[in-house]
C-alpha cells in the first residue's frame, strides 16, 4: 500500500493528536531523515488566519537554536493543509518518567537546568511556550533533554516579557487573540493568573516549570489528583497550597525545596523573575551539593560554566550525561547488584611487574563474572588513576557500583601472602574479606576462594558449598583443578605485560616478553584455557600494530580454538574470535556467535559493544543503540568511546544534532580524546542541511 505523502515527507505512522493537531512519524525524502510531522487543525480559521498566526508564530519560533529545543525544520501547506516539520527525538516523555515515582535528587536538577536553560533562549527571543508541561518535554536515551511544540509557542515584545496580570492587556489583532488565550494551554500546568486575564507570559512558562520540578521529585503533581475533574484542578492552583514536600520526600533538598516554592507562587510578581533565574538556582545547587557524573576517566565534577559557546555546549553534554546516569527508578538500580575489583597492591620489599596488581585483579574479577546476578566492571578502566591516592569507597561511589573488592598481596621468599575486603558503598561498611596464606601462589584455587566468599555474602548463604553449581555448571571439568605457583606466577605477568603494551606504552619488548611468557604458560600447563585466550590476543596485537602479518592471525585463531576447545563459554575468547569472524566477512557466524554471548555473558560490556557494532553494520540502528546503552550502564567508566559508537548511528540516520550531543558528552569526559576529536572534526565539515522557511 502506497503511503501518504505530504510535501517532500511520507508519512510511516501516526503518532498522536492534541487539541493543535495530529502528529505523524514521517521521512523527510530529500534529506533521507525522520522527522515529526505535526498536521495543524484549522478549526473555524480561514487559511489566511492560519498563515497569519500558527504559521507565522511557528516560523518565529524556528528562529530559537539551542540543544534543550526540538528543532523545526519547516513550516509549510499542502494543498489546505498546514504542516509543522520538527525534529524527530526518541526518548521518554517526562510523564512516563514521573509515573516510576520520584527521580533521584540527581536526575531532578540536570532536566530542571535543561529545560530552564532552553526556556531562556526562547524568553530571549521574546518567545513564550504557552503549553509547557511534562508530555511535551522529551528525555532522550543519552540523557539530552528537548523541549517539544515550541512551534505553538506565542512571540511577544521584549517589553512585555514580564507581564503584569494586573494590568490591562495591551490591545492585539483580533484574528491573534481569537487563537491565543490562556484556555489553549493545559489546566493543570496553568498558572492562577491565567484563569484571570486568560493571559500567559514569560512568568506562566516559570509556573509550569515548577510544576514539572515539583513532580519530578515527589512522582505526584502539585494540586490535582489524577482522577480529579478540571474545576477541582483550577480552583486548587488558585486557593490551595501544594503538600510539603518535606512530607512527601523527606529526604529532599532543603534548598531544592526553596526553589520550587518560589517557582510556585500565586503572585506572579513573587515569582522567580526568570527561566535564567531558575537555573542559576538550580545549578547554585549542584555544586553546592558536589554532585558528580559517577564516571571516572575524567573526574569531571558537575561544575557547568555559564557562559560561552563553548562552555554552553559542555554544560549540555555533562547535564545530559548526568541525567543518563540517574534517569533509573531506585528500584530499578538496586535490582542487580554491581562490583569492582580494585588493582591489588603490592606491599611486599619483592617488585612486581607493571600493572601486576591489575593482572591479579582482572583474573579475580573474570571469575565473579560467571556470576550470573552480578555485573562486575573491568578493573582496566581505572588505568588511568593514581589508585594509592584514592578511598576505595569514593572509586566505588564515582563508578556507581554496590560492592568494590580491594586488597593487596606480599611476595617473599617464605610465600605468597594475600588479603582482601567486600565493601559495601551505600552503608560504607565491610561486609567480608579474608586472607590467603601459602608457599606457593595457585592462580585458579584463590580465584575460587574469593568468589566463592563473595557469593555467599550477596546472597546471604551460611557457606559457600552450593557455590559449585551456579558457577561451574557450564564449564567442563578441565577448567578447574590448580595452577602451581610458577605458572601462576608467568601468567600474571604475561597479563600485566600485555595490558602494559595495549594500555600505555606500545613498547614491542613488552609484547614479546608477554607472548613469550603465555607460551611457557600454555606448555607448562595446556588445560588452562585463560592462557590461550591471552596468548591469542598476544598474537593479534602484532599484525594490528604492524608488527607482523598473517601468520600471527592464523596463531591467533589456533589459540582462540583451543582455548574454546577448554571453556566453550569464555566471553574473552568468544568475543575476539567474533570480531576476527567480522573482519573477514563471515556476517553469519559472527551473528550466531554474538546471540550465544548475549545469553550466556549477558553482564559484559564488551558483548553489548559488539552486538551494537553489528547492527550498526546491518542497518538496524534502534537496536544498535539500545546495545551501546547497555553497555554504557554497565561500564560507564568506558563511556567516551560508547558516546562515539552512537554518534555513528545518529550521524548514519542523518540525526546530525544528536550526534553532536552524543560527541560532546564524550568530549566533557575526555577532551584529548583522538577519536572524539577526530570524529568532531568530521561532523563539523558536513554540510547542515536543516532548511527553514524565512
Amino acid at each position: 500500500m502506497k503511503k501518504k505523502t505530504i510535501a517532500h515527507y511520507e508519512i510511516e505512522r501516526r503518532l498522536g493528536a492534541g487539541g493543535s493537531g495530529v502528529v505523524y512519524a514521517a521521512n523527510d525524502t530529500l534529506l533521507q531523515r525522520p522527522v515529526v510531522l505535526k498536521m495543524l487543525h484549522t478549526g473555524l480559521l480561514t487559511a489566511e488566519q492560519i498563515r497569519t498566526t500558527v504559521l507565522r508564530e511557528a516560523r518565529l519560533a524556528s528562529a530559537i537554536e539551542h540543544p534543550n529545543v526540538c528543532a523545526i525544520y519547516e513550516v509549510g501547506e499542502s494543498g489546505e493543509e498546514a504542516y509543522i516539520a520538527m525534529q524527530f527525538v526518541p526518548g521518554q516523555p517526562l510523564d512516563k518518567l514521573i509515573e516510576r515515582g520520584p527521580a533521584s535528587l540527581q536526575l531532578v536538577l540536570s532536566v530542571g537546568i535543561q529545560i530552564a536553560d532552553g526556556l531562556q533562549a526562547a524568553h530571549a527571543l521574546g518567545i513564550f511556550h504557552r503549553d509547557l508541561k511534562p508530555q511535551n518535554v522529551m528525555l532522550t536515551d543519552g540523557g539530552l533533554v528537548k523541549i517539544l511544540d515550541f512551534g505553538l509557542a506565542r512571540r511577544l515584545r521584549q517589553e512585555d516579557a514580564g507581564i503584569d496580570p494586573a494590568k490591562p492587556e495591551p490591545a492585539r489583532d483580533s484574528s491573534v487573540t481569537a487563537v491565543y488565550t490562556a484556555r489553549g494551554g493545559t489546566i493543570r500546568y496553568m498558572a492562577p493568573e491565567q484563569f484571570v486575564t486568560g493571559h500567559s507570559s514569560v512568568q506562566s512558562d516559570v509556573w509550569a516549570l515548577g510544576v514539572i520540578l515539583y513532580e519530578l521529585t515527589s512522582g505526584r503533581h502539585p494540586f490535582a489528583r489524577p482522577d480529579a475533574e478540571d474545576f477541582q484542578a483550577i480552583r486548587a492552583i488558585q486557593f490551595l497550597e501544594p503538600p510539603d514536600l518535606s512530607a512527601v520526600v523527606p529526604d529532599i533538598s532543603p534548598e531544592l525545596k526553596s526553589v520550587i516554592a518560589a517557582c510556585l507562587e500565586k503572585n506572579p510578581g513573587a515569582r522567580m523573575a526568570s527561566a535564567a533565574e531558575v537555573r542559576e538556582a538550580l545549578k547554585t545547587i549542584m555544586n553546592a551539593l558536589r554532585i558528580e557524573t559517577g564516571i571516572i576517566p575524567g573526574d569531571v565534577a558537575a561544575n557547568p560554566p555559564a557562559t560561552g559557546a563553548e562552555a554552553e555546549k559542555r554544560a549540555t553534554g555533562l547535564l545530559s550525561m548526568l541525567a543518563e546516569r540517574f534517569r533509573e527508578s531506585a528500584g530499578e538500580r538496586a535490582a542487580q547488584n554491581s562490583l569492582v575489583v580494585l588493582p591489588f597492591a603490592n606491599l611486599g620489599a619483592t617488585a612486581a611487574a607493571p600493572l601486576y596488581g591489575y593482572a591479579l585483579a582482572d583474573a579475580i574479577a573474570a571469575r565473579l563474572a560467571r556470576i550470573p546476578s552480578l555485573v562486575v566492571r573491568p578493573s582496566s578502566t581505572l588505568m588511568p588513576l593514581q589508585m594509592a591516592q584514592m578511598d576505595p569507597l569514593a572509586i566505588g561511589k564515582k563508578l556507581l557500583v554496590s560492592f568494590v573488592l580491594a586488597g593487596s598481596f606480599v611476595r617473599s621468599e617464605t610465600g605468597f601472602d594475600l588479603n582482601w575486603q567486600l565493601l559495601d558503598v551505600a552503608s560504607q561498611s565491610v561486609r567480608s574479606g579474608g586472607a590467603i596464606r601459602v608457599a606457593s601462589l595457585d592462580l585458579v584455587a584463590v580465584q575460587s576462594e574469593i568468589a566463592n566468599e563473595v557469593f555467599a555474602t550477596l546472597q546471604g548463604m551460611a557457606t559457600s558449598e552450593r557455590l559449585g553449581s551456579a558457577l561451574d555448571a557450564p564449564r567442563p571439568a578441565s577448567r578447574d583443578g590448580s595452577l602451581s605457583g610458577p605458572v601462576s606466577e608467568k601468567y600474571l605477568q604475561a597479563r600485566a605485560l600485555l595490558s602494559s603494551f595495549m594500555a600505555r606504552t606500545g613498547v614491542r619488548g613488552d609484547l614479546d616478553r608477554a607472548h613469550a611468557l603465555f607460551t611457557s604458560v600454555t606448555a607448562a600447563n595446556a588445560t588452562f584455557a585463560p592462557a590461550w585466550s591471552g596468548l591469542g590476543i598476544a598474537e593479534l596485537q602484532y599484525t594490528r600494530h604492524g608488527f607482523g602479518g598473517q601468520i600471527h592471525v592464523m596463531h591467533a585463531r589456533r589459540a582462540f580454538d583451543e582455548a574454546l576447545k577448554l571453556d566453550p563459554a569464555s566471553a574473552e575468547a568468544n568475543l575476539y574470535r567474533i570480531y576476527m569472524l567480522l573482519s573477514r566477512g563471515e556476517k553469519e557466524s559472527a551473528r550466531h556467535g554474538i546471540a550465544n554471548l548475549l545469553t550466556s555473558a549477558a553482564n559484559d560490556w564488551n558483548v553489548h559493544m559488539l552486538a551494537g557494532i553489528a547492527l550498526r553494520g546491518d542497518g538496524m540502528y534502534d537496536e544498535a543503540l539500545g546495545e551501546f546503552s547497555r553497555a554504557l550502564k554497565l561500564n560507564p567508566a568506558n563511556a567516551a568511546i560508547l558516546y562515539n559508537h552512537r554518534a555513528r548511528v545518529y550521524h548514519y540516520q542523518n540525526q546530525i544534532e544528536l550526534a553532536g550531543d552524543e560527541l560532546e558528552k564524550g568530549l566533557v569526559l575526555e577532551p584529548k580524546h583522538p577519536l572524539l576529536r577526530t570524529s568532531s572534526g568530521y561532523q563539523q565539515m558536513q554540510p547542515r542541511c536543516c532548511h527553514r522557511d524565512p
